[in-house]
């Protein structure tokens, strides 16, 4: 079933203005971020642009990133309603005897492909965008926003039977803010947790969770690496042969 226009949907060239004016009011500390260059030969105009560091281990970023997924959470659970789909939020939980990060994961990684090929089977084409919190004094949590409507005591069941705690919950979805409300809520709560291991995504989706179509970049982009003399030699260079040189992100639009 096709879904119908989303006011959502006109807000891929305003994320995209968004982005841009965030990265050119970046805070981001990271030391050592690359360089990027690109060139627009006709025009005569070279642009470097410094990208911000995008990992949760940045206060900057790691709040711009949360606000992404409030969005694309938001965007994904607005299509999907107007596609017809139903929506449920759905809270799992470790094993009440498992405190340890590292544990909670572990039994993670090894319950959560068991669990997800029975909720395939019982609801096919299900997707889904879940997050990962563990807080001081709380349980490693997973919360799921889903196209699934099995009730609570399939997840309690079936999460028990597979490795997790018996303790979950599914309810029903009645507005795609709710969705983005759900995300921005347990990605600040855990926002400052730094003992996720490596290569750790706190956000996980389906492949087919909706997203905004974003144009393509028609530049070429060249990593220049971290070291700011070398992009001020570059850039006295094409001014010196009559090129503009522009540094802001706001000249791309």
């Amino acid at each position: 079933m096709t879904a119908e226009k989303s006011p959502l949907s006109d807000a891929t060239g305003g994320g995209w203005k968004c982005f841009i004016e965030q990265s050119d009011a970046s805070q981001c500390k990271t030391a050592n971020r690359p360089y990027l260059k690109a060139t627009d030969n006709e025009a005569q105009i070279v642009y470097f642009i410094r990208p911000d560091c995008k990992t949760w281990g940045c206060e900057w970023c790691a709040e711009q990133r949360r606000k992404h997924w409030t969005f694309l959470a938001t965007f994904g659970g607005d299509f999907l309603l107007r596609s017809g789909s139903e929506l449920s939020f759905v809270t799992l939980t470790s094993h009440r005897k498992i405190r340890h990060l590292p544990s909670a994961i572990k039994v993670w990684r090894k319950a959560w492909p068991k669990l997800s090929a029975r909720w395939r089977r019982a609801t096919p084409g299900v997707q889904y965008l879940y997050i990962a919190e563990h807080r001081k004094r709380v349980h490693f949590h997973v919360h799921i926003i889903t196209t699934a409507t099995l009730p609570t005591r399939w997840y309690k069941d079936n999460a028990a039977e597979t490795g997790l705690g018996y303790q979950a919950e599914a309810v029903r979805i009645g507005l795609a803010i709710e969705c983005g409300g759900y995300v921005g809520k347990y990605l600040g709560k855990a926002i400052h947790v730094m003992g996720w291991p490596k290569y750790w995504r706190r956000v996980n989706t389906s492949r087919a969770w909706p997203k905004p179509e974003l144009e393509e970049d028609p530049r070429d982009w060249l990593c220049l690496g971290p070291q700011t003399s070398r992009v001020r030699g570059s850039a006295m260079a094409y001014k010196r042969a009559g090129w503009r040189v522009e540094t802001s992100l706001n000249a791309l639009l």
